[in-house]
């Protein structure tokens, strides 16, 4: 299982996609100040710094840039086996589907604290870009602490939407596509168990981080009812895992059998 992340992790590292998440983050922070200049001068906040930059990274990575990347480049890890006709190779090598698709998983969480770290970064350049003022320690580890623990939590909400979408051939750009749609439902959860039980808010609930002035959330959030929906992506996904494993029994031989047919011909 390590050997098998270790790979994909190489992989990953060479492949063009991972530009999708470093494009992504980067534009977050840009596209979250630009919103304040373009506003009328009477609707801007006089009083914007580099704490509030920081929430509104946090609030759109988790919204829009983040699970839109993770979904596209993780999907795109696991249709590369089949659209690359290297599934076949799984029939000759002891390793089985779901160990396979959870290395695979493994890596995109791993890939969610690598971009959250990028965010960090990129956040902070941002803020010296544009001459932000309250900037101090605590501001900035608090700031960055909330990024990496939001990338963490959005990257266990989007493990199912991954597999799902990733083991369908080509699935994985409709499934980016169903996920800035699923983030961008965020906004119509202001009270109610969906304030607090549906992943993706959630995630941003598990952080500490307070939605009322990005959503206009009027009732306070139950972290216990958060808890319980954020588990439930990781639950979902080893339950896909371990069908993944009758799935790949049944597909394989039929694939290769294909495969066996064509080369006669």
């Amino acid at each position: 299982m390590w050997s098998c992340f270790c790979s994909e992790w190489a992989k990953l590292r060479r492949c063009q996609i991972l530009l999708v998440g470093l494009v992504a983050l980067t534009l977050c922070p840009l596209v979250q100040y630009g919103t304040q200049l373009i506003m009328e001068p009477e609707l801007r906040d006089p009083n914007y710094d580099i704490a509030h930059l920081f929430s509104a990274v946090v609030w759109g990575n988790t919204q829009m840039f983040l699970p839109l990347s993770l979904v596209m480049i993780g999907g795109w890890m696991i249709d590369r086996e089949t659209a690359q006709d290297t599934l076949k190779n799984l029939l000759c090598v002891p390793l089985s589907r779901p160990r396979l698709l959870g290395a695979k998983l493994a890596a995109v969480v791993c890939l969610a604290l690598g971009l959250g770290v990028y965010s960090c970064a990129a956040t902070l350049a941002a803020g010296r870009l544009f001459a932000l003022p309250g900037w101090s320690g605590p501001v900035v580890l608090a700031g960055c602490g909330q990024i990496l623990g939001a990338s963490a939590t959005t990257a266990l909400v989007c493990l199912p939407l991954v597999l799902v979408f990733g083991q369908r051939r080509g699935g994985y750009l409709p499934g980016a596509i169903l996920t800035f749609f699923l983030g961008y439902s965020i906004l119509f959860f202001k009270s109610g168990v969906l304030l607090s039980a549906y992943p993706f808010s959630a995630a941003l609930i598990l952080v500490g981080f307070d939605m009322r002035g990005y959503n206009g959330a009027t009732a306070a959030p139950q972290p216990l009812l958060s808890a319980v929906g954020l588990a439930a992506m990781p639950a979902l996904a080893l339950v896909l895992l371990a069908l993944s494993g009758r799935w790949g029994r049944r597909t394989l031989p039929a694939r290769a059998a294909r495969h066996r047919r064509g080369r006669r011909r």
